[in-house]
């Protein structure tokens, strides 16, 4: 049960939302399953029967190729499948823009947005759909305009629910396979949400139903996502389905519909939480004075170790110094030691440990893209130590990842085993965490092409095992999202000039505390200002432990 912030005492009727979506209507692909639609769209009328009220969404990839025959099949399927729905809210997806589908949309569907308020009938949300679609392109974008238009709900008060759909996800979804085609800006999509005050974000496009709860240590939110209606494109025991969300007061339900019979999703899987947004009551509450501290850790990235002019020596040694003055229990280096890898470059990362070992504080180093090509990985091995390291002390187990030399990444099946093996020995009486240099959550000021490849997959595992916390280095940018009770913390550069972000080079300081309070900020090497990336509370076994 997840309770977001303070809501007002006002009421509302129940209002439904039946949500479908990839439905892929075609005569000519074979990719269109006609008999689960029309067993789906019998389901849906016998809900629209009970309310008939509810608001009927359609997410995208309508068509399966955006072509002039596909969208008039469609506009008939619908309109004699579903009779009595009297506007079908629809937004586009990758495979209706596909052939210039973008010219037939408007002829066919309308605008490719819409805006929904049911304070006008007595209800007490809004709901705004958008495109998120590129012409011929699977990836998907929601671009300046459209960012533009979710921060206008900023001025909508807290006391009405917020949705937000569109076709594109925004985090990898698990049991979906390699990730590709997301929305390429979602790390500064995921900012405004947070500052639009999004409850729930509703998407579709990798014909997988999910949910995740997720926090940004000051608001949370609901994160759906939907499964294909009626494409032969199914994801293992998923099959076809449908979402089915109540709100009522303070409760939002959420159940996924199975359509067809061997449907993981046929039996009853209803998800009920409290979702009321607005700032967090924790900030006062989460921490108690005299609380006692398990862990401290700093975190550093992308230090770009060269002889050439992308390394700020001077930085780096004040940067060092300033940590060492946080009196860390470990400092946890996250990829990118070296900017290219070349022996040169290796040569000065060696020196820099030497160095942090006569400082007596342990410290772990993960590799990242730029320290395993060209000739990387033999000279790793050779000068810093184990592609996969591991740090221990008496209340803390740190396991290092090596996600590897291509630019996306890869956890792979071999090391979310050895996670779970670790994880399974060792967090029932130590805080356990694991270190990365790839992020497998969007970055803000970045394009969302270099997440590991198996990152739904991995998202699933590591907050299915709760796992509370995940570091990782990668764009050059401070960043904290959690997900479900996981928290995943990325790290600016420390000392490297390729510079994201405003606040320069930076570190993070972690402070991990016996209630299970992570408390997580960014500490500016130039200025010394602390920045509060998020306050966080997970749960932790080994807080009761031996």
């Amino acid at each position: 049960m997840i309770q977001i912030g303070k809501r007002s005492k006002r009421k509302s009727r129940l209002e439904e939302l039946l949500i479908f979506s990839d439905t892929h209507i075609s005569k000519f692909t074979g990719l269109f399953h006609q008999d689960a639609f029309e067993t789906g769209a019998i389901l849906i009328n016998k809900r629209l029967k009970k309310n008939p009220k509810a608001l009927v969404l359609h997410l995208g990839d309508i068509t399966d190729s955006g072509t002039f025959e596909d969208f008039e099949l469609s506009k008939e399927i619908l309109q004699t499948h579903f009779p009595t729905v009297g506007e079908l809210y629809t937004i586009p997806g990758n495979h209706d823009m596909r052939n210039i589908g973008d010219q037939l949309w408007k002829r066919f569907f309308g605008e490719r947005q819409f805006f929904i308020d049911t304070r006008e009938t007595g209800g007490n949300m809004v709901i705004l759909g958008i495109d998120s679609s590129e012409p011929d392109e699977n990836i998907g974008r929601i671009g300046d305009r459209g960012i533009e238009a979710i921060a206008e709900l900023e001025t909508i008060p807290d006391d009405v629910l917020k949705i937000l759909c569109f076709h594109h996800h925004l985090l990898p979804i698990p049991s979906t396979g390699r990730e590709r085609s997301m929305i390429l800006d979602a790390g500064d999509v995921s900012q405004v949400i947070w500052k639009a005050g999004i409850d729930v974000l509703i998407t579709a496009h990798r014909h997988y139903p999910n949910i995740f709860s997720l926090s940004n240590g000051e608001r949370r939110a609901l994160l759906i996502n939907s499964g294909t209606f009626s494409s032969f494109k199914t994801r293992g025991t998923a099959g076809h389905t449908f979402v089915d969300i109540i709100v009522k007061d303070k409760d939002i339900n959420v159940q996924f519909h199975g359509i067809d019979t061997y449907s993981k999703f046929l039996t009853a899987n209803q998800q009920t939480q409290q979702i009321w947004k607005g700032e967090l009551a924790i900030q006062s509450s989460y921490l108690v004075p005299g609380e006692n501290l398990i862990t401290k850790i700093c975190q550093f990235s992308d230090t770009h170790f060269t002889n050439g002019n992308d390394f700020l020596p001077k930085i780096y040694d004040l940067g060092i110094k300033m940590m060492l003055r946080e009196n860390p229990n470990v400092l946890i280096h996250t990829g990118d030691l070296t900017n290219d890898s070349y022996p040169e470059d290796f040569a000065l990362a060696k020196q820099k440990i030497r160095e942090l070992r006569e400082y007596s504080v342990p410290f772990l180093i993960v590799p990242g893209t730029r320290d395993l090509q060209p000739f990387g990985r033999e000279l790793w091995v050779q000068q810093v130590g184990p592609l996969d390291p591991i740090y221990e002390d008496p209340t803390v187990r740190v396991l290092g990842i090596n996600t590897g030399a291509d630019s996306s990444g890869h956890v792979g099946r071999s090391r979310m085993r050895m996670i779970k093996h670790e994880y399974d020995c060792y967090s029932s009486y130590k805080f356990f965490l694991v270190a990365m240099h790839h992020s497998v959550l969007p970055i803000p000021r970045s394009y969302f092409k270099r997440a590991v490849k198996d990152a739904g997959d991995v998202i699933q595992f590591l907050t299915s095992h709760n796992v509370p916390l995940v570091l990782s280095g990668l764009e050059h940018y401070a960043t904290t999202m959690q997900v479900e009770k996981t928290v995943f913390v990325n790290a600016g550069t420390f000392s490297s000039k390729k510079i994201r972000s405003r606040r320069l080079n930076s570190y993070n300081v972690i402070s991990v505390y016996e209630s299970g309070i992570i408390d997580v900020e960014e500490v500016e090497i130039h200025s010394g200002s602390r920045h509060k990336l998020g306050l966080f509370r997970t749960s932790l076994s080994c807080a009761n432990g031996d």
